[in-house]
């Protein structure tokens, strides 16, 4: 899309939501325009009313308009349950003046995440979300049998693409391929719980008290919380916001790991992830 056709479909987004808001009884405040900073959603905050319309560009997650806001809506109406992901007041379904929707959310007061130094904070939301009960009913969000057959899958997949790579960089990779196939023969998985899927540190807003609000929730499952700390810290996720990028030593990632409230009856990460080997299991 051009720059054009973009400013055009973001000016449009005010009086589409205004009708949506006005057919669904909500209190729209004064509608402001958020920076357009991410590739999946525009954001409007309603003004005087302490809320957010969170509205879908697309799904990263191949789903259709409906199915995406429900996945979407059980995301955050679950995480939010930790006290570190905003709470949803309202799902707008599609219409022709919004034809993929959108929901209503939390408008958190914060700044967007400093590291290393908001490891700690992020450590600790996340730990709160994987402490959350796992229900028995878990429909619509992702519920793998096998995260880690799942992730060596997803891998496998991409290393199709290996054979470009230079040959010291795919000996490398193929190096951790074959390490990772056989920790997943040998270790027992750790337990499933609630994860983020997508905690890259941009997607946290740190507030004035300090605690950790992850405030972007599209991709949540039930899976194996090692996958949340090292997405966390990894190079590729530390510096894929502007906001918030830094490369972290291996030391730094090590002390984010350890900042890591273990919930009850998870085991440590060490030897799962990346982000743990600094402590001791090898890279």
């Amino acid at each position: 899309m051009s720059l054009s056709g973009a400013t055009d479909r973001r000016a449009a987004l005010l009086p589409a939501l205004a009708q949506a808001l006005e057919a669904a009884g909500i209190a729209r405040g004064v509608p402001e325009l958020m920076p357009d900073t991410g590739l999946a959603h525009d954001h409007v905050r309603l003004g005087g009313t302490g809320w957010i319309a969170r509205l879908p560009k697309q799904s990263q997650m191949q789903l259709g308009a409906e199915d995406n806001l429900a996945y979407q809506a059980a995301c955050f109406t679950r995480a939010s349950a930790s006290g570190h992901a905003p709470r949803l007041s309202a799902v707008l379904p599609p219409s022709e003046a919004l034809p993929r929707g959108g929901l209503v959310v939390e408008d958190i007061e914060g700044r967007t995440a400093r590291l290393p130094e908001d490891l700690p904070a992020i450590m600790a939301a996340l730990a709160a979300i994987h402490a959350l009960p796992v229900p028995e009913a878990r429909a619509p969000l992702l519920d793998p049998a096998d995260p880690l057959a799942g992730l060596l899958e997803e891998i496998g997949t991409q290393a199709a693409y290996l054979h470009a790579a230079d040959p010291a960089t795919r000996a490398i990779v193929e190096r951790h391929i074959a390490a990772l196939r056989d920790l997943a023969d040998d270790t027992p998985r750790p337990p499933k719980r609630l994860i983020s899927f997508d905690a890259h540190p941009g997607n946290f807003l740190i507030t004035p008290s300090g605690r950790a609000v992850l405030v972007d929730l599209e991709k949540a499952r039930y899976s194996a919380p090692p996958l949340d700390l090292a997405h966390a810290t990894l190079y590729t996720s530390t510096t894929w916001d502007v906001a918030t990028h830094a490369v972290l030593t291996p030391e730094e990632v090590a002390g984010a790991c350890r900042h890591w409230p273990r919930p009850t009856a998870l085991p440590s990460p060490r030897g799962f992830c990346r982000c743990a080997a600094p402590c001791g299991s090898g890279r």
